[in-house]
Parts: structure tokens; sequence; C-alpha cells
């Protein structure tokens, strides 16, 4: 860890000094910079193995351009609060959630060593990363900053608000460096582009859906960061994109891909032998002690380790809750924030359907139109086939 004070807060101030910013590019005073990055370490002793020390100098320049943002913890963080009345009810609509948290930078950290995905950047200056949900675009930003073999970095955002909290970060980072970066492009409220000077790599901000604007880079891909959770219903596409990537990329997933895999694409893809273990956790804004998640590797040298399973039984985005108050259980939905009473007529892929003639459910595979009378487990786990309470 860089921690002199060439590397550090002088380093910063000097930065500051010569800098004039307008609007909502404004400097970081150097109280607030202290405090982010008191609170950064703070996270980290917290973490214990579930991060990696960030190097000073890069928990530095996140601090200048996110400011007090970069350590938060909880559920009311900047980008879970930001978003407008609009995109909540849009997504409503959409049966989606904007719930939000991101990772920490010894989190990040710790998914970049090499034994991890930075296997996939170890060699070579010409390396791509893609992060798909890149919210307030952080991890990008660090990604940037930490790894100089890497040659672009590609955020893409879906909700406007988040992706203008990254784009703000970002022209705030590119002003207070400016004889090391300038602005390649930065067209409001779709993209905005930062360039190293010396070096021409690019870190890049998009604001679109990664279905049309980011999965189509796979192929061409080093590290893909997938740290969002998405509705099932887009997990046959997923997984259909995600097949097309090249052998040695390296995936850092929110879902175990056990569980999603449900394309007819054969999945390339290997979990990391040092992310087998249960224990392999990552510090986040939510859990900042750890929360799981999955690295993977492509090789399609290897026969396939993850079934391909487009009748997936297991998977459910529902979670079953004991209310004190009324003594009873209510649902709620993962994905959609939703909650009640009521036994959910779907789950997963799956959807009961009540056959009058035989007084009784059957199960439909929505997606394939497939039917069944054995109850799948997750309809099990809602309390099908199951006698009536009482």
């Amino acid at each position: 860890m860089a921690g002199s004070d060439a590397n550090g807060f002088g380093a910063m101030k000097r930065q500051m000094s010569d800098v004039k910013m307008d609007g909502d590019v404004g400097l970081v005073s150097t109280d607030d910079a202290s405090a982010a990055v008191a609170a950064a370490h703070r996270c980290a002793a917290a973490a214990g193995t579930s991060g990696m020390p960030t190097p000073q100098w890069v928990l530095t320049d996140l601090v200048g351009a996110f400011g007090t943002e970069v350590a938060e913890t909880g559920y009311e963080i900047s980008a879970a609060k930001c978003c407008s009345p609009e995109e909540k009810a849009t997504a409503r609509e959409q049966g989606s959630s904007l719930l939000y948290g991101e990772m920490l930078p010894d989190g990040v950290s710790k998914a970049l060593h090499e034994k991890l995905l930075g296997g996939a950047l170890a060699k070579g200056d010409n390396g791509s990363v893609l992060e798909l949900g890149m919210g307030s675009g952080k991890v990008a930003l660090q990604v940037f900053l930490q790894c100089p073999s890497v040659k672009r970095v590609l955020g893409v955002e879906l909700v406007e608000s988040r992706f203008q909290l990254g784009a703000v970060a970002l022209r705030r980072f590119v002003a207070s460096n400016p004889k090391q970066f300038r602005l390649k492009d930065d067209t409001e409220g779709q993209l905005v582009k930062a360039e190293e000077i010396a070096t021409g790599r690019l870190l890049e901000f998009r604001c679109s859906d990664f279905f049309t604007v980011g999965l189509d880079l796979t192929p061409r891909c080093d590290v893909i960061f997938f740290a969002v959770n998405i509705p099932c219903r887009l997990f046959p596409d997923l997984g259909t994109r995600l097949a097309q990537s090249k052998d040695g990329c390296r995936l850092f997933s929110y879902h175990a891909l056990s569980t999603i895999w449900w394309s007819d694409a054969e999945c390339p893809f290997h979990q990391v032998e040092d992310n087998k273990p249960e224990s392999d956790t990552y510090s986040t804004s939510w859990s900042p002690q750890g929360f799981r998640f999955y690295v993977y590797v492509c090789d399609r040298k290897r026969p396939a380790s993850i079934r391909n399973d487009m009748r997936n039984e297991t998977y459910s985005e529902w979670q079953l809750i004991w209310d004190d108050k009324s003594q009873g259980y209510y649902f709620h939905n993962q994905e959609s924030e939703v909650s009640q009473w009521e036994v959910p007529i779907s789950a997963g892929c799956w959807q009961a359907v009540w056959a009058e003639e035989h007084q009784a459910f059957y199960f439909c595979h929505t997606p394939s139109g497939f039917t069944q009378w054995e109850i799948p487990k997750c309809m099990a786990d809602l309390g099908y086939g199951q006698p009536p309470a009482g």
C-alpha cells in the first residue's frame, strides 16, 4: 500500500488548488476527503477476509471523484436514494426493483486478486473490462485506476439518476487531473468517456440497458462484473449472451450460474478454485463483513461443469418472512420488492394452474409451455402440495 503523503492527501491538495470547477463538478474539501478515507479504512477493518487493502492513492482518487460517498454503508446510500418517482414507477410496471447496494473498495481489491479476476488481466496491456449495472460507477473507476494493464473499462447503467452520479464523478476526476486525463466524449444523459492522455486508455460510462449495450461486447471482454440482481425472466437471454464469452474471460456474478443458466447454450464457465468455499465473500455496502459472490473462468477445453437447465425447478424470487404481529408468514418478492399474504401463483419460471376437472393444480413452465403434475421445488417451497393449515 502506498501510504506516504506524496501519494496521499498532500498530492490531492495540490491537485485541488490547481483546478477551478463549476456547477455540479465541485471540489471535495480536504476535511471531507479525510473523513471518507478514514471511513473506508474502518470498512476495511470490518471486512476481514472479505477484502484486501486498497492502495492509498486509489482511495485518494476515488474520494476526489465521489467525495464522502466512497465508503457508504447501509441501505440508504446515495445511489439508492437518488431515483426519481418516474424511475420507481417504471420499475414497478416492469416487475423489477431499484433496491441498490455496491461493493466497497477493499471488496473490489480482493476480487481483482490474481487468483480471482486478476488472472485474466495479469498479462499484456490490452485488457478489457465490462461492468453490467455499474450504479454510480465506483467499481469501474477503481478498476481503471488499479489495473494499468486494462486498456478499456466500460460501465453500463440503466437508471439515469444513478448514471448521472457516475457522470458527475468522472467529470470531477478528469477536472482534478487535467495533465493526466481528458474527456473524449460527454453526451448528457447518455455517455461520458475519459482518456488517459499518455496511454490512450479509456474509461466509459453509458446510460443504457446492458442487454442492448454491454452484453454485445462479451466476445471481446477479459473480465465481466455482473454484481446485480436481475429478474429471472431475463436468465435465458443472459445465458445465451454470456455463452459467447471468449476463453480466459473471468466473470464476477451476483448469481451462482448453476441456478440461473436457463439457456440451451452450453455453459463454458467454471468456478474458480479459490471461490469455491462458501466462506469466500466480498465486502459490500449492505454487508461490510462480506457477501457471497461467484467467480468463474471461461474455458471450453474442459468438459462443461455447469448444467444448462432450461426447466430449472429450484430458483425462486420469493422469500417467506414471519410476521410476529399476525403470527403468520407473508411472501416477499426479492425482485420487485413487493410483499403479499396470498400464496404466489408463480415462482421462478413455473406457474401453478388450477384444473377444475381434477380439483388440483398442475404446473406450467412458462417459457416453453411444458406442463406437469409433479410439484417443482420452487412451488413446493411456497406451500403447494401441503395439507391446508388447521
